[in-house]
């Protein structure tokens, strides 16, 4: 016997979601010796239903599970597993248990983002949707949606068509075909992302599953795009809980800002949402916070009672003021640098690191991974500066995935 079938009584004796569980959990710091406190009822939080459920759930009950799910090919990941999402950890009430189909190791490895929205988009939005995904898939990020129709839809076909990684996020179990139009998709998401889950085989989803299931695509990525929403949108309730675990919330601002179906997006943009003009703006936000430097993926238990403090960004308006006023600059150099390229322009204000990858890239177009190797910087680093480029106007990522000077 070992841990994931303690895991797992928990789940099922307490439902996916609950916050007991950790109440329950978190004092032993140990699953199995939180399991036999509670199924033996010496629990001291432990009221009479509960008490109840505990013993008429047996352990043996899990064995049926595991043995379905690898019948399947799903992957049962527990909380204290090396491939749990590292991000998940740090929000309030992580799931315990999540059900998997797909490569976790190829999602783990990259940045996040998630994208929400209506399921009844207008064409502006669907358009911006599946063409802000596919860039960010173009720059090794990942995509992360509900797999609802509509905007969640053409966020995760944005990253297919781009043969990037996206992680769909279900509201009931794995083998539950919902919605009927997208099963066919699962299969194509699970061959480079993840369909992900935090609900047993079987269930089938219901109002309650959608919105505790909301927490989990915000949990996963360091920011929220929303592309449109009114202000009873199911959307806003991701968002919400990105704000709440301190993760930055983005939105498209709507094309007609007098049109009721973008009335949720303007209210957060108003409260201090980041607007996204393209994936840069996305970009820029995530490579200049804590989550680009902080790698750490230790496990920690929950803490159960603590406030997350909201990241402030501080330095985003400094920075754009400084950009503007660099622009200004150039229009008024490109008068006597009429045949100067772009980024010979901008060499003094450049960094050894972008200098470094300038001079890799003035001989021909490369790939990302060709000039990490060329300049010896980190592969991982590497699409920080080359992004940098592409919002100083020095470089732009071509159709073929090279990238050129300007």
């Amino acid at each position: 016997m070992n841990n994931l079938q303690y895991w797992l009584w928990f789940v099922m004796a307490f439902r996916p979601g609950n916050e007991r569980i950790w109440e329950m959990i978190t004092p032993f710091q140990d699953v199995k010796k939180a399991y036999e406190a509670v199924w033996e009822g010496n629990h001291p939080s432990m009221n009479s239903k509960e008490k109840t459920v505990a013993r008429t759930t047996h352990i043996e009950q899990c064995d049926s599970i595991i043995k379905y799910c690898e019948e399947k090919g799903y992957r049962i990941i527990t909380f204290e597993d090396d491939n749990y999402p590292p991000l998940l950890r740090n929000i309030y009430n992580p799931p315990a248990v999540l059900f998997c189909m797909g490569d976790i190791e190829n999602f783990n490895s990259r940045p996040a983002v998630a994208c929400v929205g209506t399921r009844r988009p207008s064409v502006y939005s669907a358009e911006i949707t599946e063409r802000i995904c596919s860039e960010l898939a173009k720059r090794e990020f990942a995509v992360v949606s509900g797999f609802a129709l509509g905007l969640d839809s053409a966020a995760h076909k944005g990253v297919l068509k781009a043969d990037g990684c996206t992680a769909a996020v279900l509201a009931c179990g794995l083998d539950v075909n919902y919605p009927k139009e997208n099963e066919k998709a699962k299969k194509l998401i699970a061959h480079r992302g993840i369909v992900i889950t935090e609900y047993l085989p079987g269930t089938h989803p219901d109002r309650y599953c959608f919105h505790v299931r909301n927490r989990i695509i915000s949990g996963m990525c360091f920011g929220t795009l929303v592309t449109e929403a009114d202000e009873k949108s199911g959307a806003l309730i991701t968002a919400s809980h990105a704000a709440e675990q301190g993760r930055s919330v983005f939105c498209i601002p709507p094309g007609d800002i007098f049109d009721k179906r973008y009335s949720g997006v303007i209210k957060y943009l108003r409260d201090g949402a980041v607007p996204v003009f393209s994936h840069l703006d996305i970009l820029y936000e995530y490579y200049t916070s804590e989550y680009f430097r902080n790698h750490d993926s230790i496990m920690k238990w929950p803490e159960l009672y603590g406030e997350n403090d909201i990241l402030k960004r501080d330095s985003r308006t400094e920075k754009k003021t400084r950009a503007k006023s660099r622009d200004s600059g150039l229009k008024e150099e490109s008068i006597t640098c009429e045949n100067q390229m772009v980024y010979e322009q901008l060499l003094d204000e450049m960094t050894d690191e972008q200098q470094l990858v300038v001079t890799c890239l003035k001989e021909c177009s490369m790939h990302s991974d060709e000039i990490a190797q060329a300049s010896g910087i980190d592969s991982f680093q590497i699409l920080a500066v080359l992004t940098e480029l592409e919002i100083m106007g020095a470089a732009e990522l071509q159709p073929d995935n090279k990238y050129r000077l300007l």
